[in-house]
């Protein structure tokens, strides 16, 4: 049986620690008109705010620390989700299940500016973090030989339901019994991945 693997950055954190520094990652088997959740894994790829919010952070340094902070913490988190996404798809290869495909949910794309903009921006801050969290994913992912597909947020409902061939209105109700079927916790996040997970499948 083939499966697809797909990941969200988290949103339902806490808002002290709002950084999307830990991923839901769903993998889906079987016909993409039915599939099933086959797995549900939470990637932490760091644990406090401070080792989390590496742009935050590098608002309180001269721009040569911050820039060295944010390099050095990115091939960090790399390492993290590149061990965390292999273990997944060697547990699934045991349960017979090979991953086929990959997908990220992806932000809207926009190129941010130099980094010393960046920091004197908070939005641009939340922007560059969000940034290199789904960069550390992709290429995790592609480390693991799995085609990555990154799918803009926006445009996750109507893809879903188009890969299964029904009208996105009708959709919900396919996804709330796969989040059933599947068990808990299926909020927000898990619900994103299995989304984009369905559209890999049916790209495959």
């Amino acid at each position: 049986m083939v499966c697809a693997i797909a990941s969200s950055p988290f949103k339902g954190e806490p808002p002290s620690v709002a950084i999307r520094k830990a991923s839901a990652v769903v993998a889906l088997a079987g016909p993409v008109t039915s599939p099933e959740v086959v797995a549900k894994r939470r990637i932490d790829m760091a644990t406090t705010f401070d080792e989390g919010a590496v742009y935050h952070k590098g608002q309180e340094l001269p721009l040569d620390r911050a820039e060295a902070l944010i390099r050095s913490s990115e091939e960090k988190f790399e390492r993290t989700a590149r061990e965390a996404l292999a273990d997944l798809v060697a547990e699934l290869r045991t349960a017979g299940c090979e991953p086929v495909a990959s997908a990220l949910v992806s932000g809207r794309g926009k190129a941010l500016p130099p980094l010393a903009s960046i920091l004197k921006s908070h939005a641009l801050v939340h922007a560059a973090e969000g940034d290199l969290y789904r960069r550390v994913l992709l290429r995790a992912s592609e480390a693991c030989r799995i085609p990555a597909l990154p799918i803009p947020e926006r445009e996750i409902e109507a893809r879903a339901a188009g890969a299964v061939g029904i009208r996105p209105a009708r959709f919900a109700a396919r996804l709330a019994a796969l989040g059933k079927a599947s068990g808990k916790p299926w909020t927000r996040d898990q619900k994103e991945s299995a989304m984009v997970a369905w559209i890999a499948l049916a790209a495959h």
